[in-house]
């Protein structure tokens, strides 16, 4: 398990609505479209490194806060998203089985962003937006519970460079 995996699950996370922040990481972190689609605006292209995928069968106390009624297992998938090999975003989603048995695909994307499948959907809806601040690294983070019909996922996407909120959001 990376060190940024550890970050995002021990992290203390709040609703969005509760953290004041500076317009120029508010727009980023309470971004509603494509993550990935804004990162290519503002840095060009955009390479996803997957750095795991497995099953999980138990959840940490914080991620089974966020899922009160998901039973594991779930697919888990990390990955970093760098430009010019410069790393933006580590990412960690958790995908319950229920939502695999209806979408396989999602154990099929390899270096393909998440985002690119799930901002296809029709019947997506983010529940709830989650941020958090590491006093330690300094680093922002936020999380989705995503909404794929009748079943949940988890994406949550640690902002690796201040870089990143120098950029306009579109």
């Amino acid at each position: 398990m990376s060190d940024y995996s550890q970050l995002l699950q021990n992290a203390t996370w709040q609703p969005s609505t509760d953290m004041q922040l500076p317009l120029s990481i508010s727009s980023w972190l309470e971004l509603s479209t494509s993550l990935t689609t804004q990162l290519k605006q503002a840095f060009g292209e955009v390479n996803v490194c997957v750095l795991a995928e497995s099953w999980i069968t138990t959840l940490n106390e914080n991620e089974r806060q966020f899922f009160p009624k998901q039973a594991c297992p779930c697919w888990c998938r990390e990955v970093i998203l760098k430009s010019q090999d410069i790393p933006l975003i580590f990412a960690r989603t958790l995908i319950p089985a229920s939502l695999l048995t209806q979408h396989r695909e999602l154990q099929q994307l390899g270096n393909r962003a998440l985002g690119e499948w799930l901002f296809m959907q029709s019947d997506r809806i983010r529940q709830k937006l989650e941020l958090t601040h590491d006093k330690n690294t300094a680093l922002y983070a936020r999380r989705a519970l995503m909404s794929i019909g009748a079943e949940n996922m988890m994406v949550a996407e640690l902002f690796l460079t201040p870089q990143i909120f120098t950029r306009v959001v579109k």
